[in-house]
């Protein structure tokens, strides 16, 4: 990932690739080898916006909602929407809206494939529980009985870090952005992920830091958002099961859900079912393509799905565990990754998954974003309804409450929907 601080260098870039821009297209995007930087930087792999503010309302409920929504979009400046409801175990209204390629103007279907981000997290934790269901590990052991190298806050080396606390963000490791940003390329990270995290997380190694890549507060004391945490999660199934973790994932709930093109890395994947992801030049008015990229935390964002096979995920985590006849998970193991863990010091979290308060409804669920990716995954706890947004742009400022009107639109539409 490229970032150019010099704003009049972003400027002068801008504007000599404006010149070669016909409209929203690009020459570099049937490559997929350029990522451009971009006037409003998109968060990382991460939930920006974790608290709503009960005020947001959705507007024009008079208006059609291909119109709500198209209207919406364009004004938030996102290429591409992928949108559905799920409701009584059922996938009841899909939307798709704008497109996925700017070039050729390919239009969004409910089959496109979108980057995930952060929503990639609410699979780890299934996973992660799926090994705890079987007595393979206890979310309050440390790590280290389960892992090939030690891990431990050089602040606090007597203190356990544990399975719970990676899953609640409250494990005191933090995320040095410097390195992971460096380690972004286009196509699939030729770094191993174990590989990767003990040279994260361990002394003597490539990306390792005592003061930058751990936080001076003591594990299970203080809640701060952790990309790497949730990929040492995701690696706790890898050690334990001696399956690669995208293979895991990929036998154990992707195939039995019927998630037949869901991958968490590009290999194996067509990249024309693959919506591009984009950043929007204010200057110019053309969006400019980052290009199919990767990194070797994948875990934490890197799952590409479409919106019509995380409704089946949805569905079945609504359902507490079970899908046609297929179960993930016990209703009791659902039930505890809907407990708020820390009520003291994360309030809203749950097992990966966390509350919001959105209007006036309590959510439950997670979003992400990378940069060209921004997605919404959320159930209404107490109805069962749940609603998906996957889009190929940036969350900014000024589009997050556009966006979030949508998300209200469609919870209101869940209403009229059998």
């Amino acid at each position: 990932m490229v970032r150019i601080k010099n704003q009049w260098l972003i400027g002068a870039v801008l504007f000599a690739l404006s010149s070669i821009h016909l409209g929203n297209t690009s020459w570099a995007e049937g490559l997929n080898n350029n990522i451009y930087p971009d006037s409003v930087s998109a968060p990382l792999k991460g939930p920006r916006f974790d608290t709503q503010p009960e005020q947001i309302t959705a507007t024009d409920d008079d208006t059609s909602l291909d119109q709500y929504i198209e209207t919406k979009l364009a004004q938030a400046h996102m290429p591409g929407l992928s949108a559905a409801i799920v409701k009584n175990g059922e996938i009841v209204w899909t939307g798709a809206y704008g497109v996925s390629r700017a070039y050729t103007q390919q239009p969004v279907t409910s089959e496109t494939l979108f980057m995930l981000a952060s929503v990639s997290k609410t699979i780890v934790a299934v996973a992660v529980m799926q090994i705890q269901e079987d007595g393979r590990l206890d979310l309050d052991t440390d790590i280290n009985t389960y892992l090939p190298f030690h891990v431990v806050n050089p602040n606090f080396p007597e203190t356990p870090i544990t399975p719970r606390m990676l899953l609640t963000h409250t494990s005191s490791i933090a995320d040095n952005w410097p390195v992971m940003q460096s380690l972004y390329v286009q196509g699939d990270s030729p770094i191993p992920l174990g590989q990767f995290l003990q040279d994260y997380l361990t002394p003597g190694g490539a990306y390792y830091s005592p003061t930058q890549n751990f936080y001076a507060e003591e594990p299970g004391t203080a809640s701060h958002y952790s990309n790497i945490g949730a990929t040492l999660a995701a690696y706790l199934v890898e050690a334990i099961t001696g399956i690669p973790f995208d293979t895991y994932c990929t036998s154990h709930i992707f195939e039995p859900l019927g998630m037949t093109e869901t991958f968490w890395h590009l290999t194996g994947l067509d990249q024309s079912h693959i919506a591009m992801p984009y950043g929007y030049s204010k200057i110019g008015h053309f969006y400019h393509p980052y290009g199919f990229y990767g990194y070797p935390d994948y875990p934490d964002g890197e799952l590409r799905t479409s919106a019509l096979q995380l409704a089946n995920f949805l569905n079945m985590f609504i359902q507490y565990g079970e899908l046609s006849g297929v179960r993930l998970l016990q209703p009791e193991t659902i039930e505890e990754m809907r407990r708020i863990q820390y009520p003291d010091i994360a309030p809203t979290q749950g097992l990966i998954w966390y509350y919001k308060r959105l209007s006036n409804m309590t959510l439950f669920g997670h979003n992400g974003g990378d940069q060209g990716v921004a997605t919404e995954m959320f159930l209404r706890p107490e109805d069962g309804v749940g609603v998906i947004l996957l889009m190929n742009g940036n969350w900014t400022y000024s589009n997050y409450l556009l966006i979030m009107q949508i998300e209200i639109r469609l919870f209101k539409e869940a209403g009229y929907v059998q």
